[in-house]
């Protein structure tokens, strides 16, 4: 990790060496001394360091960390290597977490897992929980998940003979869904709320051509490295047991649903906030908001963010 040199604001775009290769982390703030806002993308290889506008704003009370997962956006673009495991990531965020620490002694490391980056966050928090100051949960992944998102979205289909007949093509058993039907049911749910952004057309698409502007090589790493994260990834996701996720923490635990997430509807979040034992915990809705809420309604994450995890940090 360079050394920060700065007084107050900090920009830093680059590769830093973790667990035998280099990887991608942005780093933007405008005060050092602000607690850290250290986010785990979903994917697999789905990165978020695309969402340059949120990240500006969010960087107005927190320095953002976004780290692009081995296997993934320009990590992949500078060495193609995928990771074995969830652990192997979980290895490299904690691994990233110790060059933080030593970069921003004594600052608070506010941790975010969003969608798939839940489990991994999840599992973060669990081997090093005196590493972080507070765990933020987003589209809180659950064993639930798919199967509440199927019931629903059929549930709504059913005046629609076209939706229902492709709906009804995937086994009614969520859990015995392939790689590929769990994709295409993520996508074709994504697209039937149109009151929300979409987290496809809206949030990724938009953000990732103007991230990358013309940079093909970048452009095509990120859809490679997600095509490529997902083989190698999926087969654990596939089986994955959610009693591993923790039930109990000695930090603060906040929870951001989007009130109209298809993917992981509120149904099944609420069913694991409830279970979770914490000395402070919060389960919050974004209104007009669906999959990657906090990047869809940035202004009211960052208001209530602040409001709730901040005094507990200071």
């Amino acid at each position: 990790m360079p050394r920060l040199t700065a007084k107050n604001a900090i920009s830093f775009q680059g590769y830093l060496p973790i667990n035998g290769i280099q990887q991608w982390v942005q780093i933007e703030g405008q005060e050092t001394t602000n607690p850290l806002l250290f986010i785990i993308h979903g994917g697999p290889a789905s990165t978020y360091s695309m969402f340059t506008e949120a990240t500006r704003f969010f960087s107005t009370t927190f320095t953002v960390v976004h780290w692009d997962q081995r296997g993934a956006g320009k990590t992949y673009l500078k060495q193609p290597v995928m990771p074995d495991n969830f652990q192997t990531l979980v290895n490299d965020g904690l691994a990233l977490t110790k060059q933080l620490k030593g970069a921003f002694p004594g600052v608070p490391i506010v941790l975010l897992g969003s969608s798939i980056g839940s489990i991994i966050a999840n599992l973060m928090v669990q081997q090093a929980e005196s590493s972080f100051a507070a765990y933020i949960a987003t589209e809180q992944m659950t064993s639930r998940s798919h199967q509440i998102a199927f019931n629903q979205t059929l549930f709504d289909s059913k005046k629609h003979v076209l939706k229902t007949a492709w709906l009804n093509k995937l086994p009614y058993a969520a859990s015995t869904w392939s790689a590929k039907q769990i994709a295409q049911f993520t996508i074709f749910s994504a697209l039937q709320h149109t009151d929300v952004p979409n987290m496809v057309t809206d949030l990724f698409i938009k953000n990732l051509l103007h991230a990358y502007g013309l940079n093909i090589k970048a452009w095509l790493a990120f859809c490679r490295g997600l095509i490529a994260s997902r083989q190698a990834i999926q087969p654990e996701l596939d089986s994955f047991d959610y009693n591993r996720l923790f039930s109990k923490t000695s930090i603060p635990f906040v929870v951001f649903q989007g009130s109209h997430d298809p993917i992981t509807p509120t149904a099944a979040t609420q069913a694991y906030f409830n279970q979770v034992h914490a000395p402070y915990k919060r389960m919050i809705i974004i209104p007009n908001s669906g999959h990657l809420c906090f990047f869809a309604n940035p202004k009211f994450f960052l208001t209530e963010l602040t409001k709730q995890v901040t005094p507990l940090i200071s």
